[in-house]
């Protein structure tokens, strides 16, 4: 009696255990279909041991499980929860779930950067999407990021086949977010094929129903994806509007997209050939904390500098930009070299999960054959187990120490760019040095080219006396924009109020005379030479008390 009753309360515990499994899988698959993978992970941690499930429990908790591992980023637990949800959803009836399988299994492969595999798996679960219960969400997101992927591959015409098919979902669901992206994505194809007129058609009907549903926060973005547009197609004052537009509708805090906004309205002014503006934007712009923004903005301003014929300053910009380049480069050769590492280990942990399947697979159909043999059986099996233990044991060695080799020549490269790096700045100083060295030849040169001038104020010192012709300043003049590149035409190209005497002041600072010096040529007191050159700093050129006009004019 007591054995009969301990063997039914055992039955009632077992089917007890299985129904609150069952419900906790329930449970967790409805949190994860509302967003909340977060509580979705504690209850799947509560399960112990999920083993014991039936083929279909245990084929719903590997989809559970793969899920928010995927969520949580723990991709080296993913392929064997994958395989097995794979495996039994591959061979059952069940849509819905066969979808979310193989769409997790592309997240997966895409962000191991696999595009073809990953469009394999979203190629794969699109005839499932067909199915009866399968929502119109899942439809919508599995051909989005199918054309997400063909984008990748530079397959754009599919990018706008599967983003079409999405638009027609999110229309069906009256989803204007939805839509709104699809007609972003439609538009992002046809512009990378070069139809710049489909790509401005989709982008106004997205517009229209941010306007129409009042989805304002969108509106920064589909402004600059007009800009994008007309930049491509030549039309840079029209860019140079939605910029605008853009940055209207920017929050004052976002100031990473403003500075970069800027930088864009300094490379539209400078094809449109307003200099000025396109230097002032530049220097606003110089915050933006996105290293692709700063090399396209030294790019575009040393196109600027060279329209403008100041070779001098658009060699300096590319020199910047060669050096954001580089560290952009350096840092994508790292990332891409984790990637890899994260892929080889992904692709060891895959071939170990099928090798060690295939072998339990083996093992349940011996399984009787070795509960009939004898001992001597036995001992053959543990010999070979011991042979693939060795064999696995040299194979992991050999993988070990090529990756130590891949570490060895990542630090070696690590340092040969380290080297590079100081190279280019010990060049970097040479030429400041260089430049320096040239600036004061050049005074120096000046000097010596006005020297019997100069005498004329040695000599006044003398008896007080002095005057300059006007075939003096002339000379003077010619002097200063021979050795200063146009000193004086510059000046006044660059500050029209300047006139013929406030230019002799500046050669006269360019040729390094005090004031006392000035006073005498010009046949006036100190005081009022030192405020005519107040006048011309102030009031002509328009700097601030923080730099003198010798400052000014010393690197002009």
């Amino acid at each position: 009696m007591k054995q009969k009753l301990l063997l039914g309360t055992i039955i009632v515990l077992l089917f007890g255990a299985c129904g609150r499994s069952d419900v906790r899988l329930r449970c967790a698959d409805e949190m994860i279909e509302q967003n909340r993978k977060d509580s979705a992970s504690q209850i799947l941690t509560g399960i112990k041991h999920p083993e014991s499930f039936s083929k279909s429990n245990r084929a719903l908790y590997a989809l559970l499980a793969a899920e928010v591992a995927r969520n949580e980023e723990r991709l080296d637990e993913i392929d064997t929860l994958l395989t097995v949800a794979l495996d039994y959803y591959r061979a059952s009836t069940d849509s819905v779930h066969i979808v979310r399988t193989l769409f997790c299994a592309g997240q997966v492969a895409r962000s191991l950067q696999c595009n073809e595999e990953a469009m394999k798996f979203f190629l794969e679960a699109l005839p499932y999407t067909e199915g009866q219960f399968v929502s119109d969400y899942w439809r919508y997101v599995v051909n989005t990021w199918a054309g997400v992927v063909a984008a990748k591959e530079r397959l754009f015409e599919d990018k706008i086949c599967y983003s079409q098919k999405a638009l027609n979902i999110a229309r069906r669901m009256k989803n204007a977010s939805y839509e709104c992206l699809s007609l972003g994505d439609i538009a992002y194809g046809h512009l990378f094929s070069g139809r710049y007129d489909s790509a401005l058609h989709y982008t106004e009907i997205m517009h229209e129903i941010v306007l129409r549903d009042s989805l304002i926060s969108q509106l920064p973005y589909i402004y600059t994806r007009f800009q994008g547009i007309y930049t491509q197609k030549g039309e840079y004052a029209l860019a140079l509007k939605y910029v605008e537009k853009a940055l209207r509708h920017r929050a004052p805090t976002d100031s990473a997209n403003i500075t970069g906004h800027y930088a864009e309205k300094a490379a539209m002014f400078g094809k449109l050939g307003q200099y000025d503006s396109a230097y002032h934007y530049f220097l606003k712009s110089e915050p933006c904390p996105d290293p692709f923004t700063q090399e396209a903005r030294y790019y575009n301003m040393a196109d600027t500098y060279y329209a403008m014929k100041r070779y001098k300053d658009a060699y300096e910009c590319l020199l910047r930009y060669t050096q954001i380049d580089d560290s952009i480069k350096a840092a994508a050769k790292s990332s891409e070299l984790i990637a890899l590492q994260n892929l080889y280990q992904h692709e060891r942990l895959r071939a170990d999960n099928l090798r060690w399947r295939a072998q339990v697979a083996e093992h349940k159909h011996r399984v009787y054959w070795i509960i009939a043999v004898s001992v001597i059986v036995l001992w053959v099996a543990g010999g070979i187990y011991l042979i693939f233990y060795r064999r696995n044991r040299r194979h992991l060695i050999a993988q070990q120490k090529q990756l130590i080799g891949q570490q060895e020549q990542i630090i070696s490269q690590q340092e040969e760019l380290q080297l590079r790096n100081e190279e280019h700045l010990k060049n970097l100083q040479k030429i400041n040095e260089l430049q320096q060295k040239e600036g004061e030849l050049k005074g120096a040169f000046f000097r010596q080219l006005n020297f019997s001038i100069l005498q004329q104020v040695g000599e006044a010192g003398k008896n007080g006396n002095i005057i300059f012709s006007d075939k003096d300043w002339d000379v003077i003049t010619e002097n200063a924009d021979a050795i200063f590149d146009n000193f004086t035409l510059r000046l006044r190209e660059t500050y029209p109020g300047l006139n013929k005497e406030d230019l002799r002041y500046c050669c006269m600072v360019k040729m390094q005379l005090s004031q006392s010096e000035m006073a005498q040529i010009m046949h006036l007191e100190k005081d009022s030479v030192k405020k005519r050159l107040k006048r011309i700093r102030v009031d002509k050129i328009g700097t601030g008390s923080g730099i003198t006009l010798e400052d000014l004019l010393r690197n002009f």
